[in-house]
């Protein structure tokens, strides 16, 4: 798998023993891996990993498909899939560009579920196989925004009554445990909001100056 880092949005290439034909018609067939998410409408392209409906903007059969993503999150972004002959089988190209003006800032929480996406386009392009692991229902919430820095995830502005601010984190505190797991950046803090329920309570071990100390609260 090689990904190119970009400005505007996502980009990997990888390779699959899956002939390009093959490939071709899982992604014209591709349909929701899971139940109770928005529905294709006409003109609509499916698009696996993703597991969101697009809006058809180009094919060139066998070999490329771009679409508008049609729902949120992300709506509007714009998704190139681009399959190409290779010696072991077929080489795919995901592009997903679009994002907007606020990307930059956003970028940790979504590269939390690209982490995901590209794998399960992986599986799909090998196996025929959709998974949407990225996809969950609520996520919990810990009250705060975090910054992510060197020493790890910092934070920012508490929601009054929220997790953070019953658990007793103020801005500056390095946050080092959550419910137990250790926390060092946005992916691992996005991973426990969504395995975690809404109203559940947790502790949280966080460093203040060179003060380690413990709070809890409702997520």
């Amino acid at each position: 798998m090689e990904e190119r880092i970009r400005d505007d949005g996502f980009e990997v290439t990888f390779v699959v023993s899956t002939p390009r034909e093959q490939a071709w018609t899982w992604l014209t067939e591709a349909r929701p891996a899971v139940e109770g998410l928005a529905e294709m409408r006409d003109g609509q392209r499916w698009i696996p990993a993703v597991e969101a409906p697009g809006d058809e903007l180009e094919v060139q059969h066998g070999s490329m498909l771009r679409v508008r993503k049609a729902v949120q999150p992300c709506k509007g972004t714009e998704i190139v899939i681009v399959l190409e002959d290779d010696e072991t089988g077929t080489r795919i190209t995901f592009v997903q560009t679009g994002f907007g003006e606020g990307f930059a800032a956003q970028r940790p929480w979504l590269d939390a579920g690209w982490h995901a996406i590209k794998h399960d386009l992986v599986v799909f392009f090998n196996r025929g196989v959709s998974l949407g692991r990225h996809v969950t229902g609520r996520w919990s919430s810990i009250g705060c925004d975090v910054t992510e820095a060197d020493e790890g995830l910092v934070v920012e502005s508490i929601r009054p009554g929220g997790f953070a601010d019953q658990a007793g984190l103020q801005r500056g505190d390095l946050i080092l445990r959550l419910a137990g797991a250790p926390v060092v950046s946005v992916r691992e803090l996005s991973v426990l909001a969504r395995a975690l329920q809404p109203g559940a309570e947790a502790k949280v071990r966080f460093l203040r100056g060179t003060e380690a100390r413990s709070g809890s609260g409702l997520l």
